[in-house]
């Protein structure tokens, strides 16, 4: 018995240095300062304590959705600076000790022992962990699973408090480890703590709950044998599935946990190398040898000397070409449709659009809707009553002057100095007035067409000034305006085939159109708010400019106008476009958009 011990004792001394990346050093039994301190915790592990932890939760996410913005901006620069940095190196750890003593209370609550806390040395940085394997031995599958998901209740609670602190604190260190404990608490726990597809803490939480141990090896055994079974045709292999359903979970586990996985390492790899190219990129390598280079020469090597494959050899080199051709072809060989989508407005020229010069309220349409209409000609008029009569009274004014100034003496010229400045100004309100009642007469400043979109309302309607009343327009050639992103620029300019735009008011008709003009530069700003993500467009506005129309991204204008020309009765209605590129195969598209994407986030 003494050797048995001795020998389990040296195993599990081996097992702690093992991995040289994760090493574990036990510290000491806290078994009783658990025991003493339990009752201060029991509340929380209670079901009052989980509904007010949902209660929390809730209330939280609703204050980041209503701060998302603040949240969110500029987050790469903020996480990845080298203060911050610093700051998650000390949050860190402190964050893990509470998710670990988590654990610790969960397994007291149903009554096992904590015997070992100690530091584990993940990648060399010092991470606390405690022994909670008593909790194996858990009749209830619940009670395990509440084990298992102890430390991700520890991490939200944390992220919920350090939420409130983050929005109510000043700026400073204070609001800045707040930040820091939301990023670790929250984010790091909703995609990688506790989430099941990776293999931390919700993995296990999962695999209890539906009580399949060894979920995620079992479900890559169970994707191997459909292929050697049914694909290879190997009759001998044996499905990992033991019981009834397991077959389902195995196989949707294993499926959605691999396309995660390599969502996650993309997009680490992206966040890394936005800051830190050399390192994202041998990230990157690291990444591809043990998600790709490994697997793929276990599975050749699996090919050429398996003896299972012994009678089906050859039907397992046809299935695997086979699969690789069906893959290759449409990647390589088979052209598809390519297009690029965007939006715009039916627009018109500065002179097209009729506005009001002044305020006032309309007394009469004098043109005709939908009638032909030159330039200069009356559209509809205008009442201001006060407009009226203050010039009335400033006409009497200047008139008053005058015969004052006539009246004086030569010799007084300082009351005539006085005077005749008075006369200046008068004659000046006075010219100023009279272009203002000019102004209620609304005219066309431009020939065309004439669009009065809302004629019937109109009657009677007190109007601002600068408020759209018309438009004149050619209705044998509207113009179209379309904005592209400054990425899409150099497609659209050169290997447009031909242009489809579809009216959002009719988006089912298409109607081919022309490009006619690009203007030279690019530009941040839209030609109308309808295209800005509050008009329930694309292109996210820029939150400091007062006019709503700069965008956060440089845009190319091109002017279109209809193939065949079509009566358009909505000015600033918004399109649909799309510029077509012919057929390309798959990877010109791929390696075009890789190109972007280097050129856009890492500038090489």
């Amino acid at each position: 018995i003494a050797d048995r011990a001795s020998k389990q004792h040296n195993r599990k001394l081996l097992s702690k240095f093992a991995n040289p990346l994760a090493i574990r050093v036990g510290l000491f039994d806290p078994d009783e300062f658990l025991n003493a301190t339990y009752p201060l915790v029991r509340p929380f592990l209670s079901w009052i304590g989980g509904v007010a932890f949902l209660a929390l939760v809730g209330y939280s996410i609703f204050l980041a959705a209503m701060n998302w913005q603040a949240l969110t901006g500029d987050v790469t620069d903020r996480v990845l600076s080298a203060e911050n940095i610093a700051l998650i190196l000390i949050a860190y750890p402190f964050i893990k000790a509470l998710h670990e003593l988590g654990h610790a209370y969960a397994v007291k609550r149903w009554g096992g022992e904590v015997h070992e806390i100690g530091v584990m040395l993940l990648v060399f940085m010092p991470v606390p962990y405690v022994d909670a394997s008593e909790s194996l031995a858990f009749r209830d599958k619940w009670q395990r699973a509440l084990v298992g998901a102890a430390g991700i209740i520890v991490e939200g609670l944390l992220a919920c408090l350090a939420l409130i602190v983050w929005l109510n604190a000043e700026p400073g260190l204070v609001r800045a480890f707040a930040f820091n404990v939301m990023l670790i608490g929250g984010i790091s726990t909703l995609l990688f703590n506790g989430n099941p597809l990776l293999r931390f803490d919700g993995y296990y939480v999962l695999s209890d709950i539906l009580e399949i141990p060894n979920l995620g090896q079992r479900a890559t055994k169970y994707l191997g044998y459909l292929v050697q079974r049914y694909l290879f045709g190997i009759e001998s292999a044996e499905t990992p599935a033991t019981a009834q359903g397991e077959e389902f979970w195995l196989f949707s586990y294993g499926v959605t946990a691999f396309f995660y996985r390599i969502g996650v390492m993309v997009a680490i790899v992206t966040l890394v190398s936005q800051r830190f190219f050399v390192v994202g990129m041998m990230m990157a390598g690291w990444a591809l040898v043990l998600m790709v280079g490994l697997p793929l020469a276990r599975q050749l090597w699996f090919l050429f000397t398996s003896a299972s494959l012994r009678r089906t050899r050859g039907r397992a080199f046809a299935v695997v070409a086979a699969s690789l051709a069906l893959v290759a072809m449409p990647f390589f060989v088979i052209p598809l449709p390519y297009a690029t989508a965007a939006q715009g407005v039916v627009w018109l020229p500065g002179d097209g659009v009729v506005n009001a010069g002044v305020d006032g309220v309309v007394t009469e349409i004098v043109a005709t809707p939908g009638a032909r209409i030159e330039r200069g000609a009356p559209i509809l008029r205008l009442e201001d009553p006060l407009l009226e009569a203050r010039t009335v009274l400033l006409d009497l004014r200047v008139g008053e002057l005058e015969r004052r100034l006539e009246k004086l003496d030569v010799s007084n010229k300082v009351d005539a100095k006085v005077v005749a400045e008075e006369l200046r100004l008068a004659r000046a309100d006075l010219v100023l007035a009279r272009d203002r009642a000019e102004a209620l007469t609304v005219r066309a400043q431009a020939s065309g067409t004439l669009i009065v979109p809302s004629a019937k309302d109109l009657d009677g309607k007190f109007v601002r000034r600068g408020e759209t009343l018309a438009y004149v327009t050619r209705f044998d050639q509207p113009t179209l305006r379309a904005v592209i992103p400054e990425s899409d620029a150099d497609l659209v300019r050169n290997h447009t085939a031909f242009v489809d735009v579809r009216f959002v008011e009719d988006p089912s008709v298409s109607h081919p159109a022309k490009i006619i003009r690009e203007v030279p530069s690019l530009t941040a700003t839209l030609p109308n708010a309808a295209l800005s993500t509050v008009g329930g467009g694309e292109f996210s506005l820029d939150p400091t400019d007062p006019s709503q129309k700069r965008v956060l991204a440089n845009l190319m204008h091109l002017e279109l106008v209809l193939a065949n020309p079509s009566k358009i009765d909505r000015i600033g209605g918004r399109i649909y476009v799309r510029f077509f590129h012919g057929n390309v195969p798959l990877y010109e598209r791929t390696y075009r958009w890789i190109r972007q994407v280097f050129l856009r986030v890492y500038q090489v």
